[in-house]
């Protein structure tokens, strides 16, 4: 029997690096990269995936596994909307091979209000995050931790875990951005303006931008909302080395 093309999910919480991650997975050139469907879905209504528009998250999984009979395929998502559909489709999770990313509360929350001010706490993402982990991990199936942290301190090394987790060749050269960013961020690229304009995976990017005292006050109590969503995320995936959990000093 012949081997199905592989399904890589990488759900992400916002600001968590992921996109420049994605991005390394564009350079690779070995599969077809698909786009946040699930968040654009949930935040517009539709979603067009490779030509098929999809009007509901059954129908982005629908889409994604079609595109996956002929071809490999990755898709990143984030986490500021919940994926209600996922834990009903059991299939769908077992076609897939998961990850999980996160970075420190702290820095997420605070980068997430200086694009967002008006942001709940909610659209942190880690609660949602924890209930993919939860439903992909009750289905008995395997998740990788992706750590943005970690992947802007040494991404070399935080890349090759991934891909041994999921069971791809490593390509260095993938870690440097050669290729104009994917047409699928236009939409959305004022959230990606970093991860555009960078060369190369890691790369670090302009002086963070500091809150006024009130978002500050924001940024602290929604860090603290977080937290234990992190800490479950942290703990049930085996996360191992510094992903410095404790609470963010202004």
């Amino acid at each position: 029997m012949t081997e199905q093309p592989l399904l890589l999910a990488l759900w992400s919480v916002p600001r968590s690096r992921s996109t420049a991650f994605e991005r390394a997975m564009y350079e690779r050139g070995d599969f077809l990269v698909i786009h946040e469907p699930f968040s654009r879905v949930s935040d517009f209504g539709e979603v067009d995936v490779e030509g098929r528009t999809c009007t509901s998250q059954q129908q982005v999984m629908a889409a994604l596994v079609e595109l996956a009979d002929d071809r490999p395929v990755f898709f990143k998502d984030t986490t500021d909307f919940p994926v209600d559909a996922l834990g009903t489709n059991p299939g769908f999770l077992k076609r897939c091979r998961h990850a999980a990313m996160v970075r420190n509360p702290g820095d997420t929350v605070r980068s997430h209000l200086v694009m967002q001010a008006d942001a709940p706490s909610e659209a942190m993402g880690f609660g949602n995050l924890w209930d993919i982990v939860e439903a992909v991990t009750a289905a008995g199936l395997p998740m990788h931790l992706v750590d943005g942290d970690r992947l802007a301190d040494g991404p070399e090394a935080e890349t090759r875990r991934y891909c041994e987790a999921v069971g791809i060749p490593f390509m260095a050269e993938a870690l440097a951005f050669r290729r104009e960013p994917p047409a699928s961020w236009k939409a959305t690229e004022r959230w990606h303006a970093a991860a555009g304009a960078s060369n190369a995976l890691g790369a670090s990017p302009a002086g963070k931008k500091r809150l006024s005292a009130e978002l500050e006050r924001v940024a602290a109590a929604f860090e603290q909302d977080q937290l234990p969503y992190f800490t479950r995320i942290r703990e049930t995936l085996g996360a191992t080395g510094a992903l410095r959990p404790e609470p963010h000093n202004g």
